[in-house]
């Protein structure tokens, strides 16, 4: 029974250990995937004004910034919310008006989902659409009736009988798809000098988008160029344009660790069981061990080094069988994901961080499930043995 005992024990580390790598390798998948969402929608660095909506991107600190060799791309962005209809279809969304080399910086031609990636052909004025904003209107390339944005024109109107709203028409050239519901449903891409017709803002921007030369310390040249443009805009990395997204993902990851830890502490019973069981089943050998001159300390060391063990090899195994079925998960896509989704089946990142979080949590676990047992169980044969 006592070997039964220990055999299940070291199941249920095995399991648990193997349980963690799985599940946190999957969500740091999932965390790698939505990132390379946001990498294609939004720039390696972002500016925006600390006080009104839009600002001058001709001021000097712009233009240095401009020409700075570490920048690529330097791109002026408009951005407003708006509202769609395509025939008898309306929906709300926001404009983004671009220059053409924001293409360039987005690498979005990756995730064209019908059409092409254009917005003016023969001084006519093109759109291209999120997949989700499109499905909303109706909106198709193969279509030859436009679609019309209205934007609320700014300031109070000087009569009840003028339209409140600036208005443009626009054709379909593409239709987009990132896997990013919060993009797909929300966004449409036109010329920039289209959107400050619409918004009134002749000259003006809402954001500078950048993208970096490779090899450029992010972090270093972001606070370059903070103290730069100063405390009058808002300087912000790709983390910190989705800081709330952040922070739910990773506040998630952490309370899937600590549910799958108190797993692992529930099956870690069972090596408190083993143990128990092996001091009562050893009372022989014990009593040979304390006439031979074995302190309650050396007693309780050598069980205690048992319920490592235990721990170790299962611990071990867990994280060889864990770490082998993400290896087989990334490169043969054992399971795959149901529905219409961006990726086929789930995404895996093995990170070796992780590994060696799971490695230390396990054996600190099974050193307190190793200790309870030791730590009363000794104590209270001893008394009887001293009685």
């Amino acid at each position: 029974m006592v070997n039964i005992i220990s055999a299940i024990a070291l199941v249920g580390v095995v399991v648990g250990t193997m349980a963690l790598v799985v599940v946190l390798s999957i969500f740091n998948g999932f965390d790698v995937l939505i990132k390379s969402f946001f990498s294609v929608f939004d720039p390696e660095i972002k500016i925006t004004s600390v006080e009104g909506k839009t600002f001058d991107p001709t001021l000097e600190a712009f233009q240095k910034l401009k020409n700075n060799e570490n920048v690529i791309h330097f791109c002026e962005v408009v951005e407003e919310i708006a509202h769609f209809r395509f025939e008898e279809r309306q929906h709300i969304a926001y404009i983004k008006g671009v220059e053409d080399n924001y293409f360039k910086m987005s690498q979005l031609d990756s995730f064209m989902y019908d059409g092409k990636l254009q917005l003016v052909e023969n001084n006519i004025p093109y759109t291209v659409l999120g997949h989700g904003l499109a499905y909303n209107l109706g909106a198709s390339p193969n279509f030859i009736h436009p679609v019309f944005i209205s934007v609320p024109k700014k300031g109070k109107s000087s009569s009840i009988l003028a339209n409140p709203f600036n208005q443009k028409y626009v054709y379909t050239s593409g239709i987009y798809s990132v896997g990013q519901q919060e993009v797909d449903d929300m966004f449409a891409i036109i010329p920039l000098e289209m959107a400050r017709e619409l918004t009134n803002a002749k000259g003006k921007v809402t954001s500078i988008e950048i993208g970096l030369k490779p090899g450029t310390n992010a972090k270093r040249f972001q606070r370059d160029i903070q103290k730069m443009v100063g405390n009058g805009f808002k300087v912000q990395n790709r983390y910190q344009q989705h800081e709330s997204y952040y922070k739910v993902t990773e506040s998630e990851r952490f309370f899937i660790y600590i549910i799958l830890s108190f797993i692992l502490v529930i099956a870690s019973f069972n090596l408190v069981s083993s143990i128990a069981m092996l001091i009562l089943d050893k009372r022989k050998d014990i009593n040979i061990l304390v006439s031979m001159g074995l302190t309650r300390k050396q007693l309780s060391q050598v069980f205690l080094i048992e319920g490592w063990l235990v721990s170790l090899v299962g611990s071990i195994i867990g994280l060889f069988l864990g770490t082998l079925f993400c290896l087989g998960q990334m490169y043969f896509g054992w399971i795959k994901f149901p529905g219409n989704f961006a990726v086929e089946y789930y995404p895996v990142d093995l990170r070796v961080s992780s590994l060696i979080i799971i490695a230390i949590t396990v054996l600190v676990i099974g050193g307190a499930a190793s200790w309870l047992p030791v730590k009363f169980l000794p104590e209270k044969f001893f008394q009887m043995r001293e009685e």
